[in-house]
């Protein structure tokens, strides 16, 4: 079964469909990191959701949550983390890719390992990025991304035949 992910983005939100998945989601361009490996905590979410929804948390941690937007290519790319982003649309897919329907009579026949992912990727201002950052978000990608058959990026195919 393959399972079709779009990802979209303009700098202001992030916009997932996985229609196999039964996913459809669309959240703003924020991610809540922790300590110096940027350990994620938060998708979509900003301090006062944080606060209010794990107030624990939030007292504990709290001040040491930076908040950054993983899809921001500026005029010059220099905000852009590739590792960060290819970590946001690796969690995304891996919830999509949990939300197949599991018991399909071919996916019993045919077992776990025919499961392959269509990803689409389309990010406002990538282009303004260097070859070295773009170079390094698919190699991030490639190593994090799950049963790839496809990576497109704005059109162009990075991964796959």
């Amino acid at each position: 079964m393959i399972l079709d992910f779009r990802l979209t983005t303009n700098g202001q939100t992030i916009r997932v469909s996985a229609p196999q998945g039964e996913l459809e989601a669309e959240l703003p361009n924020i991610v809540g990191c922790l300590g110096p490996h940027k350990q994620i905590v938060a998708i979509g979410d900003t301090a006062a959701d944080i606060e209010r929804n794990a107030p624990a948390y939030w007292a504990r941690y709290g001040r040491q949550i930076e908040f950054v937007p993983p899809f921001d290519f500026g005029s010059d790319g220099r905000r852009f983390e590739p590792l960060l982003a290819a970590r946001i649309i690796q969690w995304l897919a891996d919830k999509a890719f949990s939300r197949m329907k599991r018991s399909s009579f071919s996916r019993l026949l045919l077992g776990p390992w025919v499961d392959r992912v269509d990803y689409t990727l389309t990010l406002e201002g990538y282009d303004r990025l260097s070859e070295e950052q773009r170079r390094q978000f698919v190699r991030y990608l490639k190593k994090l991304l799950v049963a790839i058959r496809r990576v497109e990026i704005n059109g162009v195919r990075v991964v796959g035949r």
